[in-house]
């Protein structure tokens, strides 16, 4: 009786352990990025958000600003509409424009340019219009 008892929670057991492993195997394919909007360079200011760096090239006059953090790799995309597009004499030169890994609908899919403004904190910001967008390669 023991050993049909062994055998039938064997039986028993082997779904729960295929849901745990196609779980995890789901975990692993589920990107860790967390969204955030600002209505506005202020709020933005005022939220506690160290862990993307500095934003100081956002200037006063920026509205919705949308960022995309990925948790594990810290990699981040930012857009934000403003007409004065950047602070002045906050970004130095030019840097290559990284292509994301994250993806969102606001990221633009065309009309990228090859170079952007290399910006404090590791972002490399361009603009379409009076739109400006700015990405943080990953550095783990």
């Amino acid at each position: 009786m023991p050993r049909t008892r062994r055998l039938g929670l064997a039986i028993a057991a082997v779904p729960l352990v295929a849901a745990l492993s196609g779980c995890s195997v789901v975990a692993a394919f589920t990107p860790h990025v967390e969204p955030a909007i600002y209505d506005t360079a202020k709020e933005l200011q005022s939220s506690s958000n160290a862990s993307l760096g500095s934003m100081t090239f956002v200037p006063d006059d920026a509205k919705v600003i949308r960022i995309d953090y990925d948790t594990q790799t810290d990699e981040a995309i930012m857009t934000y509409t403003s007409p004065t597009l950047l602070r002045p004499d906050v970004c130095k030169g030019a840097a290559a424009t990284p292509k994301p890994t994250i993806q969102d609908s606001w990221w633009p899919v065309s009309g990228v340019p090859a170079e952007g403004s290399a910006c404090p904190g590791k972002w490399v910001a361009f603009a379409i219009g009076q739109q400006v967008y700015a990405i943080r390669p990953a550095t783990k």
